[in-house]
C-alpha cells in the first residue's frame, strides 16, 4: 500500500487519514506544529459579519447566541463545515482562498452595514483584511489561536523519509516552510516521494527540493487535493 505522509494539524490530519485510507492509501500522521487556542470575547457591536480561514479558528470559538446568528464567510467547505459544527447557523462558504473570500465579502456586503471582524490565527496566508479595508470597509482581525511548531515533527518526517517512499500533503504555506526546515540534512534523499500541495503557494516553497513530481490541487480544498493525489498515482504511479 502507497504510503501519504500527512503534515497538517490534528484534529484535520485525523480527517485526511480517513480520506486517504478510504482510496487506497496508508496515512502515516506526522503534524509539522499543534495548536494553542487563545480563544477571546468578540465585540460584536457595529459587526455585521465574521471572516473565517481556517476549521482551527471555529473551534477555538465558544459559541454565544449573538455568534450563532450574525453571517460569517468561511474560506472554503472545510472551514464553512467547522463553523456550522460549531454552532453557526448563517455560514456562507467562499470556496476558495483569502482572495476569494475578501471577493466575496466585498460582493455581497456593504461598507455601511458595520465592520468586519475576520477570526484567525496568527499565522495567516494573504491579509483579507487588508483587501477588505481596500474596498472601503472597516475591517479587522481577531486572533483566537497560536500555531506552535511540533517538536517531534523533524525526527518523525525524517525517518519516514529514510525508510518508506510515496506521497507528501501539504496543506498551506505554513506547513510547506516548516517541512522544508525539517529536511536541511543535504543526505535526506526525497527522490522517492512525490509531494501533493494544497495551492502554488504551497509548492513554491519546496522548489528546492528533491522531490520526484511536484503536484498542485486544482483548488485549494481538501477534495481538490485528494483527487490530484489520485489522479497522479492513477496515471503515473510510482517506480
Amino acid at each position: 500500500m502507497t504510503v501519504c505522509l500527512i503534515t497538517r494539524t490534528l484534529p484535520g490530519a485525523n480527517t485526511t487519514a480517513q480520506m486517504v485510507r478510504t482510496l487506497g492509501f496508508e496515512p502515516i500522521i506526522v503534524p509539522a506544529a499543534h495548536i494553542e487556542y487563545t480563544p477571546k470575547d468578540i465585540d460584536l457591536d457595529g459587526v455585521q459579519a465574521l471572516l473565517m480561514t481556517s476549521a482551527a479558528a471555529a473551534r477555538a470559538l465558544v459559541m454565544t447566541q449573538a455568534l450563532q446568528v450574525i453571517p460569517l464567510y468561511a474560506v472554503g467547505d472545510a472551514t464553512a463545515q467547522a463553523a456550522i459544527s460549531a454552532g453557526f447557523q448563517n455560514v456562507i462558504s467562499a470556496g476558495g482562498d483569502g482572495a476569494n473570500l475578501a471577493v466575496l465579502a466585498a460582493d455581497r456586503l456593504n461598507p455601511r452595514n458595520g465592520a468586519l471582524v475576520h477570526v484567525r490565527g496568527r499565522e495567516v496566508a494573504g491579509d483579507v483584511t487588508g483587501m477588505l479595508q481596500a474596498c472601503g470597509f472597516e475591517a479587522r482581525h481577531l486572533e483566537v489561536y497560536v500555531t506552535h511548531d511540533h517538536p517531534e515533527f523533524k525526527p518523525r518526517v525524517t525517518d519516514c523519509i529514510r525508510s518508506k517512499v510515496g506521497y507528501v500533503l501539504i496543506h498551506s504555506p505554513a506547513g510547506a516552510r516548516r517541512f522544508c526546515a525539517a529536511v536541511t540534512n543535504p543526505k535526506l534523499d526525497l527522490s522517492g516521494w512525490n509531494v501533493v500541495g494544497m495551492s502554488q503557494a504551497c509548492l513554491k516553497l519546496l522548489d528546492n527540493l528533491n522531490f520526484k513530481s511536484f503536484i498542485r490541487a486544482d483548488s485549494p480544498d481538501d477534495a481538490a487535493l485528494h483527487a490530484a493525489l489520485v489522479h497522479h498515482y492513477e496515471h503515473q504511479g510510482l517506480e
